[in-house]
Parts: structure tokens; sequence; C-alpha cells
């Protein structure tokens, strides 16, 4: 790490002086691969590698910053207390002043990484929220209007007013425009509906949506994109987010594709799909009784998928003649209907019909484990 610190303050010296631009590139190019490891990351916030990029950013002849430049000033933004550097004095304010004015992706891609440190920084955007949403609401599906939707999403305020940011600025026709499947490029999509998640934390948000029918919208994707993990993902986290406000969680529920969806997804091989459709549906089942009910049979159907089609077959067997496939005795008659399955001459023979006392039969209702033992 001193070696690293030590090549930090050389290429430091490198930029501050007026070196040939080839060497600047090549300077440029070692502190971006230096800044993607998060070890090395963190150390930047020791020189004054930040304090130059900023200047060569905020005083770049171009409209656009030169891609090296940039890609470093993303990686930097990245770490919380680089993004506090970063914003000091009237850092924020000239950086967004610039990127709006010539819609650099790039530097609103810097802007979105500094958004998603929670704390003062955080704050500081409470005054450019209006600025963002006339971008989005512009109507643009290029890189610099995604990347501002991707600030927006990013902006979870508690003193900020959702809901008349949604009226204001005439977004709720353009966000249901789109989540229609396919209207617009499914990165633009998804931070759509990174930003419904966002805002439907705050209650009066949350019932504006519920009631311009954005919801089924949010269904109908769900169903054409069920194979990209990412965005449903982040469409079970709205509807998470709308069960926990009293106002619009029966609106959820008699959306009967809702929970039906989140049945289905309890068990996708995504751990955090998994983890939150579980939350979501415990609100559910806590506020439903049928839905309680029909959560609690499937999960009792899920972890007992064994033992139920083992009886199912052979309930089948018996009701197909199982008496004439087993020389007159039913298969499914003599397991289920006689003293006992254990009791059958044909499982046991020598040392193994030693094991008969221990065996168990488990049941798993709700999470709970229910044991019989022979």
């Amino acid at each position: 790490m001193a070696d690293v610190q030590r090549l930090l303050n050389q290429e430091n010296r490198v930029i501050t002086e007026p070196p040939e631009e080839r060497h600047q590139q090549a300077v440029l190019a070692v502190l971006y691969h230096l800044s993607v490891d998060d070890k090395c990351k963190s150390m930047f916030t020791y020189t004054d590698c930040i304090p130059m990029v900023m200047k060569i950013v905020l005083n770049s002849p171009e409209s656009m910053v030169p891609l090296e430049l940039m890609a470093l000033a993303v990686n930097l933004a990245a770490n919380k207390r680089n993004a506090q550097l970063i914003c000091e004095g009237a850092g924020l304010k000239l950086l967004m002043k610039r990127a709006l004015k010539h819609r650099d992706p790039l530097l609103t891609k810097m802007i979105r990484n500094i958004a998603q440190h929670e704390g003062p920084t955080r704050a500081l955007f409470t005054e450019f929220v209006g600025d963002l949403c006339e971008v989005v609401s512009g109507g643009g599906s290029d890189e610099f209007a995604l990347e501002c939707v991707g600030v927006l999403g990013n902006l979870s305020l508690p003193d900020l007013d959702y809901c008349q940011l949604l009226t204001k600025h005439n977004l709720i026709d353009w966000i249901k425009e789109s989540l229609q499947p396919d209207a617009v490029e499914d990165d633009l999509a998804l931070e759509v509906v990174v930003l419904l998640g966002t805002v439907a934390g705050d209650t009066a948000a949350a019932q504006l949506i519920v009631n311009t029918g954005i919801l089924h919208s949010l269904v109908t994707l769900l169903n054409a994109k069920q194979e990209d993990d990412e965005m449903v993902l982040q469409i079970v986290y709205v509807f998470y987010q709308l069960t926990r406000h009293e106002a619009t969680r029966p609106e959820v529920i008699s959306t009967t594709e809702v929970p039906a969806y989140l049945i289905d997804l309890m068990h996708d091989k995504n751990t955090e799909i998994r983890r939150v459709c579980d939350t979501t549906l415990d609100i559910i089942g806590e506020n439903d009784n049928e839905w309680a009910v029909r959560i609690q049979c499937h999960k009792f159907r899920w972890y007992n998928s064994q033992w139920l089609d083992m009886v199912e077959e052979a309930e089948n067997i018996d009701t197909m003649g199982g008496e004439d496939m087993a020389g007159g005795e039913g298969l499914g008659h003599s397991f289920l209907h006689q003293s006992d399955v254990l009791d059958h001459q044909g499982l046991y023979s020598g040392t193994t019909r030693n094991l008969r006392d221990s065996i168990q039969v488990r049941l798993v209702i709700s999470g709970t484990l229910f044991r019989w033992d022979s």
C-alpha cells in the first residue's frame, strides 16, 4: 500500500505540471486502473488527485470531457469519502451546471455515483431535482436522459415531495409509456422501475402510482421480462414498497396477479428475489387471511413435495387397478389403507428391519418442523 501511495503522489505531480498530452493520457490510464480496485480507490482521498481531476473536468475546452478522464472520475465518485471531496464548496453545483449545459452522459454518470451515497452529500441534490425532472419529462431516450433517471432513482430523500414532482413535471404518462414492453430500451425501462421503487417509499406518491394504473403496467412488464433477473428484482421491490403503506396495500392484494407472481417467485434461483418476495408475502399474509392460507399451503407443498408426490402416485396406481399390477393386492391400498407403511413385509429383511424404529416422517408447515416417529 505504501508503494501505491507513492505512485499516486508521483502521478499527481505529472498531472499538475504542464506535460505533453501523451504523458497525461498515460498517467490517466494508470490512475484509472488503480481506481478500479476498491482498496486503492479509498487512497485517492489522501492525495491531491481529486482536486486536480475536478479542475481538468470543469476547465475542459471540449463539450464532452475526454473519455480517459471521465472513466477515472466515475470510479473515484463511487467512493463515499471521495464523493464528499468532490462536492466540497460548489463542486456539485459546477458539475451539474456543466452536465446540463452540454448533456454529457459520462459526467452525469459521475454525478449518479455521487448520488448513491447516503448522508449530507445526497441532500445537496435537492436543489437540482427539478432540473433533472425537466430533462426526463422531455421524453429523450439517449444516454444522457438515462443517466438523469438514474440520478433521480438514487435520491431517496425523506423531505422530498415526490408526489408533487410527478404531477408538476407530468412524469406519470411518461412512466406508463416507458413501462410498456419494448417501448423503450431495456436499460431505460430498468431505470424507470428503480425510480418507481424510490418514489414508492413516499405514501402520497405510492397512492398516486396505484391510482394512475402504473401498478398494472408493472405486472404486464413483469410478465414480459420474467427472464431478466434484475428487472424482476426491481419490480418486486416496487411491490414491496407499495405493500408497506396501509393506503396502497389493499390495492396490491386485490390485484391478484401480484401475490400470485410473488408466490411463483418465492423459490426463484436468485437469492435477492427470494428474499424480497418472502418479505412482501409476509406483509400480505399478515393483512389478508385468505392469502395467508394460500401462501401457507404453497409453502407446505413446496417443502413436502416429495412426500406429496409419493402419496399422489400411490393413489393413482390404486385408482388405475393397482391390485392386478401387484398380484391381487393394490399397491396404493396396501400402503395407504392398511395398518402402517412400515408393517409391509416386503420392505425390510435381515438387518435392515432393525432400522424401522429410526425412520421418521417429516412435514414442514410454514417453516415449522413437525415430526412423527414410527
